[in-house]
């Protein structure tokens, strides 16, 4: 502690703005963790908050995924002796129209029976305290004080909504006072009879759960065994709190993207501090030669270096918390509107929910990260030799022994990573193969940086004669401060071209896959969004549409998620024989042209890629499917290319849908026309002869295309936002070695000055040097990318979205980089130039 408080402060004090670039690197990484991390534990805080507002003292719920439970379930269940209460519940979010309002959860229940669960705090004497009166007038719903003071209602007043039976007015007749019930979804609640819902909704006789309280004296997990034995393997029987467990499996991705990028940031920020320390060793080895010389033990002289990295590693951090707590408030609302958008998942208000076990672990990995980078430092520190040290302007040089050794375990490594490839099959050999690629570049950085500051010495020297000499020399006569800011930006653009070619392979599939799969001339919806699946069509407006003049043929689609070995899955619900000759999707396995037939037939079911690569599914395999008719085990008779859902769907025949759900409702209507008829006029013959009667959108081919590639592109933005992070940290690692490297040669700087050198000179001497280590950088940095991409595809296909992309390098990225980084390169120059430039030339010759 004194030596820190004598040496190590002194010491940050006099370089504030190297201290402040070293500690960066951690910021950065910590920030995104925690941003990210955050955002995403904040909406589903959000969501599991309105789902414990509405669940009130219910403690199991029936359901059956997003298919829904027929009305008989209710019977069955109440006639259960354990349990005390169970009423039938719909939950559906509806868009109020009013401007600034966003969403309304509307959530149905059954008056009669539904106080014994949820507490309706009303505000004054009102009529909804009779629920016969509720029930007698269909038109009726209840507000919450929040929605109903932001937009003005009062008792008695209407709202207007379309349903599924075209617009109607609903009257106010009620106001639930703020909190318990009424805060759930943000304040953004209403409360109608089921029944009602069941018409305004589409819903037909199905709800899509039953909320159960027990018996007095009646153990949950009692009553639980005997509804599930009751209702058979096709019913979930789970505490609400299951359903954030079921929303947590949903935004996994978005998780394991954040991981992944704030190691990555964290991983560069070590090269940084590194760096750092390392230039900051060799700066002070005359400080240590001193404290050598005066007895100081290596044990003292490593712990001072470990102990100024702990410092740095924990400012870092804890300023990495407060920023990235910052960025969660931007990227909570993102996230949540993107899992809306792709789910339809009503997940509330997105106030930050912050974690301590995730601020203390943060913290951790920082200061862990700055620990790591600063052990070699310190080791070499320790390892000065007192009387080399208390020489003047010994830079120390790597060893060739030294260099050799790295350069033969380089070559250990990739030897290594090869033979993991080699054993693909097992799950951990792609892990353990790109770590050992890593490693590997880690060890050939220094080696690859001198060679390549030798290979553009002439070039430098071509253009500038006197400057170009001089920067490369300064590029290759210090290759510990050169390598470790080349290191820093090789291994930030290598994540810049993986995350760009996974961004741009997953966007180019999707855009192909919709060109296949969306082929109809027009779609016929319950809402502008195609994935909101709140409103459900009855299967007769099929019939309507073919009747209009001009459709030749209509596909009728349904696509709710069931659970599938504790996974969400959607079904995909048509009629196969008809999607077979008109969408024929890209089969990965099977015979494309028996596979839809067979579907068609009832014989089997055609999965996705990506959930049999996720769930490790095979053709000719078998699927266990909860239905309401019990669990159907069910042959997987192929598997294509389809883009449904990210975590995987199945096709099936609609009338096979139909008939073990008992569900017949529809989501989209697919509309082929006659050849020659012009789909803007049949759009309009819809919508008069439809929109009358029924909430009705039309949309054309390009919309949908247009929407579906929308919401694909919001899915890579959090992607830029990683990309745009990893850029930053590369400028950083310039700056910073820019900023070491002039304080480390002010002598030589000074001497130049001294022997007629002009400030115009020393300016473009630090310029081509930036730009040399920018140059260097770049090229090993898309060399390492074209690995670092195939790794990146092979971990997304295996574990994270389960798509088999095609490898395709970004050169349109890489040649954006080329003008970026060079042209950050020299920006971050300038001023550490100026500030060389203008510097004191006595300071600079002064005999330290």
């Amino acid at each position: 502690m004194i030596l820190l408080r004598l040496l190590s402060w002194q010491y940050a004090r006099t370089h504030p703005l190297r201290c402040l670039l070293t500690t960066t690197g951690i910021v950065l990484g910590v920030a995104v963790f925690v941003g990210m991390r955050t955002a995403n534990q904040s909406v589903l805080a959000a969501f599991n908050q309105t789902v414990g507002r509405i669940a009130g003292s219910t403690q199991l719920q029936v359901s059956a995924g997003e298919t829904g439970l027929e009305e008989s379930v209710l019977d069955r269940v109440q006639a259960v002796s354990e349990v005390r209460v169970a009423v039938p519940i719909i939950e559906a979010v509806a868009n109020t129209g009013i401007k600034g309002q966003g969403n309304l959860l509307i959530l149905g229940v059954d008056m009669m029976g539904d106080r014994s669960l949820r507490g309706y705090d009303l505000e004054g004497d009102q009529l909804v305290d009779d629920p016969l009166i509720f029930l007698a007038q269909p038109d009726s719903i209840i507000l919450s004080d929040t929605f109903a003071r932001s937009n003005g209602f009062t008792i008695g007043s209407h709202l207007p909504m379309r349903t599924m039976d075209g617009g109607k007015q609903f009257t106010v007749r009620g106001i639930m006072k703020s909190g318990g019930l009424a805060s759930a979804f943000g304040g953004n609640l209403a409360v109608m009879d089921i029944y009602a819902v069941q018409k305004v909704f589409g819903r037909g006789r199905h709800f899509d759960r039953i909320d159960v309280a027990v018996k007095d004296g009646v153990r949950v997990e009692d009553c639980q065994a005997r509804l599930k034995s009751l209702l058979g393997p096709g019913f979930e029987v789970e505490p609400p709190s299951a359903r954030g467990a079921q929303f947590e499996s949903l935004s996994r991705v978005y998780a394991t993207s954040a991981d992944l990028t704030s190691a990555f940031a964290l991983f560069i920020g070590m090269f940084i501090i590194f760096n750092t320390f390392s230039i900051a060793v060799a700066q002070r080895r005359n400080e240590i030669g001193v404290l050598r010389a005066l007895g100081a033990t290596r044990g003292q002289i490593r712990a001072l270096f470990l102990g100024e990295s702990f410092v740095i590693g924990l400012a870092g951090s804890i300023l990495g918390v407060g920023f990235g707590l910052l960025i969660a408030r931007g990227l909570a609302g993102y996230i949540a509107g993107l899992l809306g958008e792709v789910y339809g998942v009503a997940h509330g208000s997105t106030e930050i929910s912050t974690d301590p076990k995730l601020i203390l672990f943060a913290l951790a990995i920082g200061v862990a990260a700055s620990l790591v980078a600063g052990i070699l430092p310190a080791r070499n520190a320790a390892r000065i030799d007192p009387v080399r040290a208390l020489r003047k302007n010994i830079a120390p040089m790597p060893s060739a022994g030294e260099s050799r050794a790295r350069r033969l375990a380089a070559a250990a490594a990739l030897g290594g990573s090869l033979a993991c490839l080699a054993l693909h099959r097992f799950h951990s050999a792609v892990y353990i193969a790109f770590g050992l690629t890593m490693v590997a570049a880690l060890l050939l950085a220094p080696s690859l940086s001198l060679w390549l500051s030798r290979a553009v010495r002439p070039l430098l020297k071509l253009a500038l004669p006197v400057e170009g000499t001089l920067a490369a020399d300064s590029l290759i006569q210090a290759p510990p401060r050169t390598s470790g800011a080349v290191a820093a930006l090789m291994f930030s653009l290598a994540l810049v071209v993986a995350l760009g070619g996974i961004g741009g392979a997953i966007y180019g599939a999707i855009a192909d896959w919709a060109r296949v799969a969306f082929n109809a001339d027009l779609f016929v919806t319950t809402s502008d969004r195609i994935t909101s699946r709140s409103y459900r069509f009855p299967a007769a407006v099929g019939d309507a549409l073919a009747a209009i003049p001009g459709v030749e043929e209509v596909q009728r689609v349904r696509t709710p998620r069931v659970t599938i070995r504790g996974a969400p899955v959607m079904i995909v619900a048509i009629e196969t024989a008809s999607a077979g000759r008109r969408v024929p999707l890209h089969a990965v396995a099977g015979p494309e042209k028996y596979m839809y037939r067979l579907a068609s037939e009832g014989k089997g079911v055609i999965a996705s890629e990506n959930l049999a690569l996720l769930h490790g599914y095979k053709l000719g395999g078998t699927l266990d499917i909860p239905s309401a008719d019990g669990l159907l085990r069910v042959p997987i008779v192929g598997i294509v290319r389809d883009y449904s859902d990210q975590q995987g769907s199945l096709l099936m025949d609609r009338a096979f849908y139909v008939r073990h759900w008992h569900d017949d409702t529809v989501n989209i209507f697919r509309l082929y026309l006659h050849k020659g008829a012009a789909a803007p006029q049949v759009k309009r013959a819809i919508l008069d002869k439809l929109a009358g009667k029924y909430r009705i959108f039309v949309l054309g081919n390009a919309d949908v295309r247009r929407y579906i590639l929308d919401i694909a592109g919001q899915w890579l933005g959090l992607t830029y936002v990683q990309i745009a992070v990893a850029v930053l940290v590369a400028i950083l690692g310039i700056v910073n070695m820019l900023t070491v490297s002039i304080v480390d040669r002010r002598r030589e700087l000074g001497l130049l000055r001294a022997i007629g050198g002009f400030r115009a000179q020393i300016r473009r001497t630090l310029w081509l040097e930036a730009v040399s280590v920018g140059a260097i950088g770049l090229v090993l940095g898309l060399a390492l990318g074209a690995p670092s991409l195939y790794y990146g595809l092979e971990i997304s296909r295996r574990d994270v979205i389960g798509l088999r992309l095609a490898y395709e390098f970004p050169f349109a990225i890489a040649l954006l980089l080329v003008p970026v980084i060079l042209g950050a390169a020299l920006l971050s120059a300038l001023v550490p130039a100026e500030s060389a430039a203008r510097g004191s030339l006595v300071e600079a010759l002064k005999y330290e």
